[in-house]
Order: structure tokens, then sequence, then C-alpha cells
């Protein structure tokens, strides 16, 4: 999911039920609520704009709404049938795809009465989803650490899977110098690189050899963990972006659970050998709601007190800078029915409890022995 999409003089931001949106210094607000108290499926669980920049999908908890940019105007209604988690245009802006959580993929014709298309399914709960830039493939990833490349429009047959992560993966996006790759980014702290019309891993960033007080940061978020019944092994990534710098290289901008600071690694890769080295690290004073590149340009949204910064990427020689350049007040005139206090502690969900049946099974055995016969 993300709370934020930017695209050429566009910025739009979410906050529960509402959206903020920004066309070169315009605003216009977005709200949706039912008539009585407010439900579950009034609140914004995905925005997306389209590649050819002309339309804005709202995903709410069982409904997509589709507008028109910059005009706000609403063209299309689909209600799901399940709960989602993911939208994505596919390449040419006239189809949505729709990842929920039961773990199909619907797809959706836009301009047309769609009651929408299952063309694949996990057995898990679907964490992102994506279409090649050539449209050949769908790919998606899970909460069960798979990510699985299917071909479009018959995705019933499966290309391949790129297995290698530990935790539930939920960023998958393209490399932007070289989109033949995939990156994924995963609960486990890893970024990987792949080759992925066969599976192949090519690259790994562990994002957790970075942290500075990374053990007092893991014992912290092990200690919540462990009275869940979850063990953990590293720090989970939150948020996760990435942009073209060079035809050599890519940046990828990231947060870390508990880590109060935007990693940024510069991505290069000649010959099919890949290196990334950590270019810096921007401290926040609040956990960052969402991050998202914008060619070189990074928006960070923050939610606690409604801004978005917006920080320049510039090159000198082998030097890579990132600067302020402004920041944007959101939600400033508008009248909310509550604050709403965003946190990052909800992907602690996406861990998978441990349960001990065994024992359960010999607790109640020793009882049903113990118990006297009538």
């Amino acid at each position: 999911m993300s709370l934020m999409a930017v695209s050429d003089g566009i910025i739009a931001v979410s906050k529960g039920q509402y959206i903020e949106l920004y066309n070169d210094s315009k605003h216009a607000f977005l709200e949706f609520k039912s008539d009585s108290k407010p439900h579950e499926e009034d609140f914004v669980v995905d925005i997306n704009i389209s590649p050819d920049k002309k339309l804005l999908g709202v995903l709410l908890s069982k409904k997509i709404i589709i507008y028109d940019l910059p005009n706000l105007k609403q063209v299309e209604t689909f209600i799901l049938p399940r709960s989602t988690s993911k939208i994505r245009f596919d390449i040419s802006s006239k189809k949505i795809l729709v990842a929920d959580k039961t773990g199909d993929v619907l797809l959706f014709e836009i301009h047309k009465e769609d009651k929408g298309t299952k063309i694949l399914g996990h057995l898990s709960l679907l964490l992102n989803i994506l279409q090649t830039n050539d449209g050949k493939y769908i790919i998606t990833s899970d909460r069960d650490e798979k990510i699985r490349v299917s071909c479009f429009p018959n995705a019933y047959n499966i290309q391949t899977f790129c297995l290698g992560h530990k935790e539930f993966v939920m960023h998958i996006e393209l490399l932007p110098h070289a989109t033949e790759y995939l990156t994924s980014a995963s609960g486990d702290g890893n970024i990987k690189i792949w080759d992925y019309t066969n599976g192949k891993l090519h690259h790994t960033i562990d994002t957790y050899i970075d942290i500075k007080n990374n053990n007092d940061l893991k014992h912290k978020f092990s200690q919540s963990m462990d009275e869940e019944g979850i063990v953990i092994n590293s720090l989970p990534i939150v948020d996760y972006t990435i942009t073209q710098l060079n035809k050599f290289s890519s940046l990828i901008a990231l947060t870390v659970h508990s880590y109060m600071k935007i990693l940024v690694y510069n991505l290069k890769s000649v010959n099919k050998e890949f290196t990334h080295n950590l270019v810096l690290e921007l401290p926040f004073k609040y956990f960052p709601v969402s991050i998202k590149f914008h060619n070189l340009s990074l928006f960070v949204y923050d939610g606690i007190n409604s801004k978005i910064f917006e920080y320049k990427v510039t090159t000198e020689s082998e030097n890579i800078f990132i600067n302020l350049i402004r920041e944007l007040e959101v939600f400033e005139n508008q009248k909310m029915e509550s604050d709403i206090i965003y946190e990052h502690n909800p992907i602690k969900l996406l861990f998978k409890r441990k349960f001990d049946n065994v024992q359960e099974y010999k607790e109640r055995k020793k009882m049903r022995l113990e118990k006297p016969v009538s």
C-alpha cells in the first residue's frame, strides 16, 4: 500500500478518509465516508497514478474509485468482493490490477461495465503486484516470502518463482536503469535483485549492517514481538522507493522499522555485475508515513505534522547530494473528524505467529487421563 502518489506536477496524499491533491500549487480535497459512523472500508488503503498520468486510482477496502487528472472528475467505480491490499494500473492505463487479501488478482477494464476477472491466485495474503514494461508478465509478492512471475494475459502459466527472502515481501519494483531486473524489499531487512524471467538472484543488500545501534533496536523490537510469539532475525523494511540516477545506476530510498532515518543507496550494474553503497541517511523526528521518488526528487510524507518534504538529488563527479528544496503543508485548511496518528507497527501483523500445537495436545491428553472415570 502507499499513502502518497507523485507524478509530473501532481502530488496526492491520503490520511484516513481523506485525500489532498496538489497540482501546480492548486489544491483539491476528497473525502470518503459513509452516512453513518466511519467504517474500515471508508479509509484509503492505496493510491496510484496511471502511467499516462491521466488517472488517479483510489483503493478503499472494498471499492476502487477512478478519477481523471487534474480535474478529479469521477469516471469509474468498481465494487470489490473482498478486502484488498494493492492496486496498479496496467501499462496501457486502460486497466487496473487489484491484489486482494485472500491471494487473488483481479483485472478491471476502465470505461467499461466490468465486474472484474480473476487472472491468478496465491495461497497467501498478496502484498504487491506489478506488470512488466513489455506487458508480458504479472509479478506478485505475498506474505509467505514468495515472488511469482506469471505470463500475461494467460496468468495460469507461471514463468518462475523468485525465492530467497525469509519474511514477507511487501515491495517489488523493476530496476529503472535495467528493467530486465526486479528489485524486492522484505520483512527480513534485505533488498534483492533478480533476473525475474528465470528466478535467478544476482545481488542482496542487507540493510541491517548499515543501521547504527542496530542491536539495541533489534532487542526492543524482539521484545515486543516475543509477546506475540514471533521470532525475528532482523528489522523489517517498511517503505521502499527507487528511481534511475544514470545509465548504469539507480537510487534506492527506504525506511526500516524503528530507525528514524531514511537510508539512500546507489545500486550500480555493469555487465550483469552489481555493486551498492550507502549514499547517505536522512534523519527525521517522526517516522515517515510514505516516501516516493519521482525522477530525481524524493518526497517524504510526515503524517504527524501533515507535511511533505521535497528533496532534490544532484551529482558532482562521483558524489551524490540530496538537499531539501521545499516543504508543503497538507490538510491545513480542512476540517477533519479526528486526528489520525500513523505508526509503522501494523507491519507486525505480517509476521507469522508460532504455535506449539503438540504441547497443547499433550496438555489436553493429560487432563483427559487424569479425569476420574464415572
